[in-house]
């Protein structure tokens, strides 16, 4: 199961950008961001980096050594990662213990507008 958590974050990170001030002139990837520049952070498509991971665009639960930036990390670590992961990997244990069968048969699932936060918007009728 903490593959699974794990991989489940790196595919569709629930945070998928951040912000930060530069303390400092420094020099990312070739760009010089200036003293008080500000600087994105696409945690989304670093969760997808192919030069990290092997066929990034593909779910693989068993996928291992996967480690995502999906609660950031540094002094910005997500305080709650880790009850996060410990809800996810109870969530995931009962809902396939409960519907052993379950298939996602959802083509365009409705997800919530805007670019920072990433989930669902509503669940579809026949999941209720």
């Amino acid at each position: 199961m903490p593959n699974a958590v794990e991989e489940l974050l790196r595919y569709d990170s629930p945070v998928q950008l951040g912000g930060r001030t530069a303390l400092e002139e420094v020099d990312v990837g070739g760009t010089t961001v200036p003293r008080s520049g500000m600087v994105l952070l696409m945690l989304g498509a670093a969760n997808r980096d192919p030069e990290r991971f092997t066929d990034p665009d593909r779910l693989d639960v068993g996928r291992s050594g996967t480690t995502s930036l999906s609660f950031r990390g540094g002094i910005h670590f997500c305080l709650g990662a880790h009850l996060s992961r410990i809800e996810t990997a109870i969530a995931l244990d009962v809902l396939l213990h409960r519907f052993p069968s379950l298939v996602d048969d959802i083509d365009h699932p409705a997800w919530k507008s805007g670019i920072s936060l990433r989930g669902l918007d509503v669940l579809p009728a026949h999941w209720s």
